[in-house]
């Protein structure tokens, strides 16, 4: 321990980074991208949020589960969001990043979109697995999705009710921009951050 501790501060020796002496954690991985197989559990993950009132979507007309299910489907095959636009259908760039051990089943998700190369992406939904909550994970899942969409600005917004994913939001380095009359707070990434 002493013989590491004399070569850490020594002259010339490299200095932890910030985050390295702040958190004392590795530096994250990007995430991977998600598999067919994954979809199932992100689209659990949405229902776990509908019944609490925190899902971008409402699950309780088969079609619109449906219409989720292809549109997450395209977006694992094609790297394509499809968003409704004005009546029309629009193909943003889309990415499903899951966090996962090795080969086992995501620990969680994030969805992102944009409408083109230009824009921020947008976090339409993530969540961490049921088991994993509490762990530090949520906070692991959004650092690496920064690592993994790094060099754009990331945006998502958040009823304030969903405590644990705005602490995990904040512990990541999103900062909170407004909040709306419902009660929906707006959150943002530069796209450019101390490692």
């Amino acid at each position: 321990m002493l013989t590491k501790l004399k070569h850490l501060f020594s002259p010339g020796s490299p200095q932890p980074t910030v985050r390295q002496r702040r958190h004392g954690a590795k530096r994250s991985r990007p995430l991977d991208d998600a598999r067919e197989e994954d979809i199932d559990s992100f689209i659990e993950a949405v229902y776990r949020a509908d019944a609490k009132g925190h899902s971008p979507w409402v699950l309780r007309d088969s079609s619109v589960l449906e219409t989720l299910r292809r549109a997450l489907e395209f977006t694992v095959h094609r790297g394509l969001w499809l968003q409704r636009e004005e009546g029309q259908v629009a193909h943003w760039q889309g990415r499903l990043l899951a966090l996962r051990h090795g080969e086992g089943p995501p620990l969680g998700m994030v969805l992102a979109c944009r409408p083109d190369d230009e824009a921020a992406w947008q976090l339409r939904f993530f969540y961490i697995g049921q088991e994993w909550k509490g762990s530090g994970h949520g906070t692991r899942l959004l650092m690496a999705v920064r690592r993994s969409l790094n060099g754009v600005p990331l945006e998502t917004r958040l009823p304030l009710a969903c405590h644990s994913a705005i602490d995990s939001l904040e512990a990541a380095g999103f900062s909170r921009q407004f909040v709306d009359a419902f009660d929906v707070a707006s959150y943002e990434a530069p796209a450019k951050w101390d490692e």
